[in-house]
This record gives C-alpha cells, structure tokens and sequence, in this order.
C-alpha cells in the first residue's frame, strides 16, 4: 500500500526560504501547512498498522484472507484434548470444533461393564471451496466394543459403515478427515 504521505512532502518547497531575499510568509504557511498535513496522514497510518498490523507478541487473526506464496518451518498445530466418561451402551455425542484445533484428543472412558458408543459432529468447517483437515486422537479405555461415528455425510476409506467404526482395543484410533465443502461432504482414513 503506497502512503499518500508524499503528496503532502512533495508540496513542502525545501528551498524556500530563500537566502538573501524578502520571502513572502505565505510560503512559511504553505510549507508548514504541507508537514501538517504530511504529519496527520503519517499518525493515521501508525495507527492503522498499529491496530491491523501482524504482531510477533500476539495472537493475529487475518479475517479470512489469502496469505500467499509462503515458506513454513518448524511450526505446529493446536491440540485440544477432552475426556468423554460414564460411557455405556448409549451415544455419547462430542462436538469438535475446527476453529478451536485440528488436531483432537479424545479419551473415551467407558463403565466397566458396558459398550459404548461416541458419536463425533465437526462443527466450523472452513467455507466450502476451501480444504480442511481435521485429526481425532481416539483412545478407549476398553477391550468391550467401542464404537466411534462421525456424524454427517461421512465416508471413511475401507469401511462399508458410512460414518461408524466398532473396535475391541485400548490403543488409540487414529481419525484424518477433510472435507472441502464446508463439512457437507466428510471424508476420512483410520489408523491404529
């Protein structure tokens, strides 16, 4: 964004006054006219990169705005983890919010003598025509049936249950789904 400050600098005459002569003070007020002018743009745009601008102490939030051409090194991802308890045969339903992280952590502690089910809806995804990778980190507590649905139009690649998968393991579940089309769409792959 070029400044508008050099209109105004390129008004100043530099050299006036001139030596020698009897120099008419309408130029004094010209010249001290165009640095005030100059000087208010200036504040006007200190305060807009002040206030818009990216900050390296703060959290900075672009509004959804294309930032292109770019080289990422060591950089991460929010996690953000939660415990689903007292999980028996009935659904426990855990809203994951994109905004919030891509990568979730779940622990489903289910009671000792049931199954259970959870039942994942993914809410904020990006705009449709844009991609959006989401990660569930899902460990059971239990070697019962415990069963993980993503709800929605979900198809996960190697499984015939749109949506659902049943395990029988204590160790974690893996989840990565996108969808590119504001979560209409959600498609996904397991591993464990």
């Amino acid at each position: 964004m070029a400044s508008t400050i050099t209109f105004y600098s390129n008004q100043i005459n530099i050299n006036y006054p001139v030596v020698g002569e009897d120099n008419d003070t309408q130029g004094f007020r010209d010249n001290f006219s165009a640095i005030q002018s100059a000087f208010l743009v200036a504040s006007s745009e200190l305060s807009t990169i002040q206030d818009d601008g990216v900050k390296l102490t703060e959290t900075n939030d672009f509004n959804n705005n294309t930032i292109k051409n770019v080289v990422l090194q060591n950089f991460s991802e929010v996690v953000k983890s939660r415990t689903v308890s007292n999980l028996s045969t009935s659904y426990a339903y855990v809203s994951l919010d994109y905004t919030e992280a891509t990568y979730h952590k779940v622990n489903v502690l289910t009671n000792p003598s049931g199954t259970g089910t959870v039942a994942f809806s993914i809410i904020n995804w990006p705009a449709n025509g844009r991609y959006g990778r989401l990660y569930i980190d899902v460990k059971p507590d239990s070697t019962s049936t415990t069963t993980v649905s993503i709800l929605g139009n979900s198809k996960i690649v190697g499984y015939t249950n749109t949506g659902s998968v049943a395990y029988q393991y204590t160790g974690t579940i893996f989840y990565e789904l996108w969808s590119t089309d504001n979560g209409t769409n959600i498609f996904g792959t397991i591993t464990r």
